[in-house]
């Protein structure tokens, strides 16, 4: 009876031995797994002197594209500075007020150039930012591009209503959001025509 009984502890010992000598096992091969992926994770990508100007070149032409739209978006029309009479200036200063409220009238009524663009399925980047720049609905194609790649969007395929001259985030948000469907198109496209 006591030998069952040594040799049962014994077994069981051996057991609990074997199972915690395999989890140690896993252990090491797991750790040994993350300093692998931690080393290639911090292995830097190594540039061209002509990959660094390209997308130097492409951030700048971002920048410009991105200034020129906020610029004019702020245009403000300043009234000249007067060194005349009192009297004059009263009259020119209703005048520049009439010449202001013409501008913003124009600027008001003058409609928007809106394009119905298809973009095929499989398109890629580069066709479609020179579909766009064929449009004017963008400046910059490499800005567009480099843009995209950022954001790790895809772009959609079919219809989309785009403005002439719009930035390249608005381009952007447009080709990676929800397309129009092949009647809407239709209809947007004869209004355009009949504008």
């Amino acid at each position: 009876m006591l030998k069952n009984r040594i040799f049962l502890m014994g077994f069981g010992a051996g057991i609990i031995l074997g199972a915690l000598l395999f989890q140690l096992m896993l252990l090491g091969e797991q750790s040994n797994q993350n300093l692998k992926q931690i080393n290639n994770d911090t292995s830097e990508k190594l540039f061209t002197q002509a990959e660094v100007d390209a997308l130097l070149k492409a951030e700048r032409d971002s920048a410009k594209i991105d200034e020129q739209t906020k610029k004019e978006a702020e245009v403000e029309i300043e009234p000249p500075a007067t060194t005349k009479q009192p009297a004059e200036s009263s009259k020119e200063a209703a005048e520049n007020d009439d010449q202001f409220a013409a501008i913003e009238e124009k600027a008001m009524t003058k409609p928007a150039v809106r394009h119905v663009i298809h973009i095929e399925a499989g398109s890629s980047l580069t066709v479609t930012a020179d579909l766009l720049a064929k449009h004017n609905v963008i400046q910059s194609n490499t800005a567009f591009v480099n843009q995209m790649k950022k954001s790790k969007k895809l772009v959609r395929a079919g219809y989309f209503l785009f403005h002439e001259g719009i930035s390249v985030d608005e381009a952007i948000t447009i080709v990676t959001g929800q397309p129009l469907t092949k009647q809407q198109a239709d209809s947007l496209t004869d209004e355009t025509s009949t504008d």
